[in-house]
């Protein structure tokens, strides 16, 4: 699996995790009536504990693979490394987070982000450090 590929899967989970605030608010407005059934009862919270849950499992199937084809063609693999190269990948890859972000920002009524300009220090610290916390639960597998 290449980086690419796995950074074409993340954005459901970045959705929510680059939310404008902890409240339900940043509810991700994809995942209501017929995808969560139980919508109205859940919480930000919860919202946000699913989306570090989904993208920690995408980073730990990405390490997987990526692991298994070190040792398939005799290389070394260091774990940790490659989920730093990973959250490298991601923060420089501005497309992917700010457009989750500017998505919820305009869902509540907040100001966006400049695709052009945004820098990783430019989204909300909450929403990196639940990004980080995703990427860093998939590095230790403790999803």
């Amino acid at each position: 699996m290449k980086m690419r590929h796995l950074i074409a899967v993340v954005p459901a989970a970045v959705l929510v995790l680059t939310g404008c605030s902890n409240s339900e608010e940043a509810a991700d407005p994809a995942t209501t009536s017929a995808d969560r059934p139980a919508a109205a009862e859940s919480t930000g919270d919860d919202l946000l504990d699913t989306a570090v849950s989904a993208m920690c499992t995408q980073v730990l199937t990405y390490l997987d693979v990526s692991e298994q084809q070190a040792e398939t063609a005799g290389e070394s693999f260091d774990r940790a490394a490659k989920g730093d190269e990973f959250l490298g990948e991601l923060k420089s890859n501005s497309g992917v987070w700010v457009a989750a972000y500017n998505q919820q920002a305009e869902a509540v009524g907040q100001p966006t982000l400049d695709p052009s300009t945004a820098t990783w220090e430019d989204m909300p610290a909450e929403s990196r450090d639940l990004i980080e916390k995703a990427v860093d639960k998939g590095i230790t597998g403790d999803c």
